[in-house]
C-alpha cells in the first residue's frame, strides 16, 4: 500500500472498517466464504530441520511462586521464556477445541507465530515438535530477535474482515504472554512497532496473508527492519503467493491487509523496553507459576458441546482487585501508551466481596462505580451472540465479572492517525492476557469474546454512542472440569 495515500482517505477507510465490525456490523453483512484455513506452520516449514527445545521448563516454574516468583540461573532462558509464553499446556479431551496453551486463541487455531533469529536461518516456534524449526531459504541474521506475526488466513474465511481484528487482538495477547515469559526468566527485551513489512521477506512469509510483525530485540538493538536492500524472496513466500493467486478473490482479506498497513503512517518508533508486565501483589492461593499457566482456561462444557457453563458463587475481593491491577499495567512504549489512554476498561460485576453489583470503570488503576445496581450480567447475556441452546452453553448471567475494552474510534483516529486502530487491538489484547492469568490464579475461567452486540451493550454499560467494544472477557467459576491430558515437557 502506498504511503502517499492522503491521511483523510486512510482515516475514512479505517473508520468504516471499525464501524462494520462494531456498532454497525449488522449494516454491512459479509457473505459467508467457505475455504480451508491455512496450516499450523508457515508454508515450507513443515518437515524442515528443527532444533529441540529444552525440557524441564515446567519444573523450573513450579519453584517460582505466583506472581512474584522468578526463575534464576536457568539454562537457555530465552527459549524457556518462549515455552512459558506459548508452549502446550494440556489437551481437553471433551472440548471440541481441545488444545490449550497459556494464552487463549479463537477455536484454538493460534494464528500468531513466534519467530526467532540470531543463529543461522530464521526459525519458527513449533510447539507440536517441541522445537525451533528452520524456515528454508531465509538469510542468516546475527540479531537475536523474536518476531510475532499473525497469519490472517489461519482463521476460516467465513469470519470475513473480523479475521483482521481477531488476529491483531491475539498479537496483543501474544505480546503480553511473551513479556511475562521473558520477565519470569530474567530476559530483557525491546519492542519495535512495525512501520513496514520488511521483516516478512526476511522470514519468507507471503505479504498477502500475514500481518506486519512486532519485533522484540533480545540483545543490543539491531539495524531497523526494512532498511537497506530488500531481502530476497524465499520459497515459503513464493508458495504462499502462488496459493493466494490461485484462490478465489477475497475482498475482505484485501481490506484487512490495507488497514494493517496503515501502521506505516505512524512512522518509525524507537525500540521501547518491555516494561514489567506482571503487577505486584499477593496471589489468592498458594500456587506456582506452573499451576497458574496450567489452569488458564476459557470455560468448558461437557460431552464435546460448545460454549461455557458456570455457577454463580461469592468470590473474593482479590479476584477483582487483582484483575484491575493486571489491566492497569501499561503496554510498552510511548505510542502504545498514548493509544491505551483512549482504551476504556469497563466491568460488570456481581457477587464479589467489597464491590457493589453493577458496572464499574477502571480509572487510575482503581475500579470506580459507573452504573451501580443488580442485573447487569443477566442483561448482558441477552446481548451475547451465542445463545443457550441444546448444543451450546451460555452462562453470562452466572459469571462473576464481564470486562470490556472499548474505544471512541473517531477520537482515536483523529488524534493519532488511522494506524492507531490496529494499535488499539494490541492494547486490548495486552489487557486481556493479564485478565486471563489473574483469573487462573483465582480458580476462575476467563473467556475472551467478540460476540456481544456492540450497539446493544452501550446502554447497560454506560458507553458513549460512538464507543466501540474491542474485546470482552467473561470470567466466572467453571461448572465442568473436563478430562485434561498434560502436554507439558
Amino acid at each position: 500500500m502506498s504511503t502517499s495515500t492522503p491521511p483523510d482517505t486512510l482515516s475514512r477507510r479505517v473508520l468504516r472498517y471499525a464501524h462494520a465490525q462494531g456498532t454497525g456490523r449488522s449494516q454491512f453483512p459479509t457473505p459467508a466464504q467457505v475455504a480451508e484455513a491455512s496450516g499450523p506452520l508457515p508454508d515450507g516449514a513443515a518437515g524442515a530441520p528443527g532444533a529441540a527445545l529444552p525440557y524441564g521448563t515446567t519444573e523450573l516454574l513450579e519453584r517460582a511462586a505466583f506472581p512474584a516468583g522468578r526463575v534464576t540461573g536457568a539454562d537457555r532462558p530465552q527459549e524457556r521464556a518462549l515455552l512459558a509464553a506459548f508452549g502446550l499446556q494440556r489437551a481437553e479431551l471433551t472440548n471440541p477445541y481441545f488444545e490449550h496453551r497459556a494464552l487463549p486463541s479463537v477455536r484454538s487455531l493460534f494464528p500468531v507465530h513466534a519467530f526467532l533469529t540470531g543463529e543461522g536461518p530464521a526459525r519458527v516456534l513449533d510447539v507440536h515438535r517441541h522445537a525451533l524449526t528452520e524456515l528454508p531459504g531465509t538469510a542468516r541474521d546475527t540479531a537475536r530477535r523474536v518476531l510475532l506475526a499473525g497469519r490472517y488466513t489461519r482463521l476460516p474465511a467465513f469470519y470475513g474482515p473480523l479475521r483482521g481484528t481477531l488476529t491483531e487482538l491475539e498479537l496483543g495477547i501474544s505480546l503480553r504472554a511473551l513479556a511475562v515469559g521473558l520477565e519470569l526468566f530474567g530476559v530483557r527485551g525491546r519492542l519495535t512497532l512495525p512501520a513496514s513489512g520488511g521483516s516478512l521477506g526476511e522470514l519468507g512469509l507471503a505479504d498477502g496473508e500475514w500481518s506486519w510483525p512486532l519485533t522484540i530485540d533480545l540483545a543490543e538493538p539491531a539495524e531497523p527492519a526494512g532498511s537497506g536492500a530488500e531481502p530476497p524472496e524465499t520459497e515459503g513466500a513464493r508458495v504462499g503467493d502462488q496459493l493466494r493467486a490461485a484462490a478465489l478473490p477475497d475482498p475482505s482479506l484485501d481490506e484487512i491487509l490495507a488497514v494493517n498497513r496503515t501502521q506505516a503512517a505512524l512512522g518509525t518508533t524507537a525500540p521501547a523496553p518491555l516494561t514489567p508486565a506482571i503487577p505486584q501483589g499477593a496471589a489468592a492461593r498458594d500456587l506456582s507459576w506452573a499451576e497458574a499457566l496450567w489452569e488458564r482456561g476459557s470455560g468448558r462444557m461437557p460431552r464435546g458441546l460448545t460454549g461455557m457453563a458456570g455457577r454463580l458463587r461469592q468470590v473474593s475481593r482479590g479476584s477483582l482487585a487483582g484483575a484491575a491491577a493486571w489491566a492497569a499495567v501499561p503496554p510498552p512504549g510511548e505510542l502504545l501508551r498514548r493509544v491505551a489512554e483512549h482504551v476504556n476498561v469497563t466491568v460488570a460485576v456481581q457477587a464479589t466481596d467489597g464491590f457493589e453489583d453493577g458496572v464499574h470503570r477502571l480509572t487510575g488503576g482503581r475500579l470506580l462505580p459507573h452504573r451501580p445496581g443488580p442485573g447487569a450480567l443477566a442483561a448482558l447475556e441477552r446481548d451475547y451472540g451465542y445463545h443457550l441452546a441444546p448444543g451450546n452453553g451460555c452462562d453470562v448471567r452466572h459469571a462473576s465479572a464481564v470486562w470490556f475494552c472499548s474505544v471512541r474510534q473517531h477520537e482515536l483516529v483523529d488524534e493519532l492517525g488511522p494506524g492507531a486502530w490496529t494499535l488499539a487491538q494490541y492494547v486490548a489484547g495486552w489487557i486481556t492476557q493479564g485478565l486471563c492469568l489473574n483469573a487462573a490464579a483465582h480458580g476462575l475461567y476467563a473467556r475472551p469474546a467478540r460476540a456481544f452486540d456492540g450497539l446493544a451493550v452501550q446502554r447497560p454499560l454506560g458507553l458513549a454512542p460512538d464507543e466501540t467494544v474491542l474485546l470482552s472477557v467473561i470470567s466466572g467459576t467453571p461448572r465442568f472440569n473436563g478430562l485434561p491430558l498434560d502436554l507439558r515437557l
